[in-house]
């Protein structure tokens, strides 16, 4: 629903300057500059204000109360956060160039409700099953999480900027791949993938949060707490294996009841 306001309300009143701009700079440099302009307003913009609860040191509305953020850690892993942003950026754009049709860049033709919709729907499945199993895969393989995923699970209370603090190739095939996977299989239109990423990106961030502004009911926070739960993006595929918990405080929508609630029960 997001995609189709923005993409039909936003983008196309302004297609036709957007179309300008690519063909003077190019597709190479277009698709550059417009992923690195829209990933940096949702990952270091979005991300500063999921990250303000915790530089305060605000504790109304953590999830993990009583852990509080180190800031020294914060920095120590920033380097690798930029890294990764930059390289994930590079990727994407090299894997979109060489894979999308030219369709995909002609912004005279953005996609219809229907084609936007379905593309949607496609995506998510696609990044649900790819995230989960492989992020699943990090975990229960041991040399696996030793010499990659275990990086990432320094944090047992992260903040929105550590969403990416991982291993390059862990970042590359749980973060990237389950993203870009469906748009380059359906051949999506640039400007919807844009807005996919950009949303994926704002949600990434939240749910890294530490705070209830997340998105997932505090079920990614909740992972990072145990380790051996939560491993997918919606929650579907660890209903289904058995790894889906929520965390002390969360609501349970199937009855209205706080996880705390029903544990005193």
């Amino acid at each position: 629903m997001i995609e189709k306001l923005v993409l039909h309300h936003v983008l196309a009143p302004h297609a036709a300057w957007m179309g300008a701009i690519a063909a003077a700079l190019g597709k190479t440099w277009f698709t550059f500059w417009s992923s690195l302009i829209s990933s940096t307003i949702s990952f270091w913009g979005f991300g500063f204000i999921f990250a303000v609860p915790a530089l305060l040191q605000v504790e109304k509305g953590k999830i993990q109360v009583n852990r509080s953020l180190d800031c020294r850690a914060l920095l120590g892993a920033l380097p690798l956060v930029m890294f990764n942003f930059l390289a994930g950026n590079i990727l994407g754009v090299a894997v979109f160039l060489a894979f999308l049709p030219d369709s995909s860049f002609d912004f005279n033709e953005l996609p219809d409700t229907s084609t936007l919709i379905r593309h949607a729907a496609i995506w998510m499945v696609l990044q649900e099953l790819s995230f989960f199993y492989v992020h699943k895969f990090f975990h229960e393989n041991k040399r696996a999480y030793a010499a990659i995923h275990k990086l990432h699970h320094t944090w047992t209370a992260p903040v929105s900027w550590v969403a990416i603090y991982c291993h390059p190739v862990e970042h590359i095939v749980a973060n990237i791949c389950p993203v870009i996977l469906g748009p380059v299989l359906l051949g999506s239109h640039v400007a919807a993938i844009l807005m996919w990423t950009t949303l994926g990106l704002i949600h990434t961030t939240a749910v890294h949060s530490g705070f209830w502004i997340c998105d997932d009911n505090g079920m990614h926070d909740e992972h990072h707490r145990k380790f051996n739960v939560n491993y997918g993006v919606s929650g579907i595929l660890d209903v289904l294996h058995g790894t889906y918990q929520l965390p002390h405080g969360a609501v349970d929508h199937t009855n209205h009841q706080s996880v705390a609630e029903k544990k005193n029960e």
